[in-house]
């Protein structure tokens, strides 16, 4: 009986498992270890949405530069179901609005394609000068609309951002702060 309990713990820590979880109201941080014979690093990741709905995410690693250099890039993560295409299309832009001024927003490109299993993904990217500014919209909001063309796909909600930000930062090592906007 020992024997089989020994080997079933040494089968789950092999596993490659998110290693620590939390959940901060609709937004979950999540790290995971990687170990390399030169290296070994984090990555510590947020997101909302989900089960069927697309992924309002950020990812950081802990070895990468971080702020006030670089901040991580907020981005939408859509994944279709099998014979269905993504709803964001390569070429094509997004748009976030906010709900604390319906006049700003932000727009990122798309890129989408077909993994190794026949599924349909997209993602969004955002221009490199507005990494910061999306997550000071994200910080100040309540939720964001997620449009692609003249279609709202996706209202991500906000609440449990802020903690959620944090929490992922200080687990890769970064600072917490987000400058005011």
């Amino acid at each position: 009986m020992r024997l089989m309990f020994a080997a079933c713990a040494a089968v789950l820590a092999a596993s490659p498992a998110w290693a620590d979880y939390w959940n901060y109201k609709d937004w979950h941080v999540a790290t995971e270890p990687h170990e390399t014979e030169q290296d070994s690093y984090l990555t510590c990741r947020a997101w909302t949405g989900g089960d069927g709905d697309p992924l309002l995410a950020l990812e950081v690693f802990s070895g990468d530069a971080g702020p006030p250099e670089l901040y991580p890039m907020a981005k939408v993560q859509e994944y279709a179901p099998r014979h269905y295409p993504t709803l964001m299309q390569q070429g094509g832009t997004v748009d976030f609005i906010f709900d604390f001024d319906r006049s700003f927003s932000l727009s990122a490109g798309i890129n989408s394609w077909i993994n190794e299993e026949g599924l349909a993904e997209a993602e969004s990217a955002l221009r490199f000068q507005d990494h910061l500014v999306m997550l000071q919209a994200m910080k100040q909001g309540s939720w964001v609309e997620i449009w692609a063309g003249n279609d709202m796909f996706y209202e991500a909600s906000l609440s449990g951002f802020t903690a959620a930000y944090g929490k992922m930062m200080d687990e890769c090592g970064f600072s917490l702060a987000l400058p005011a906007g």
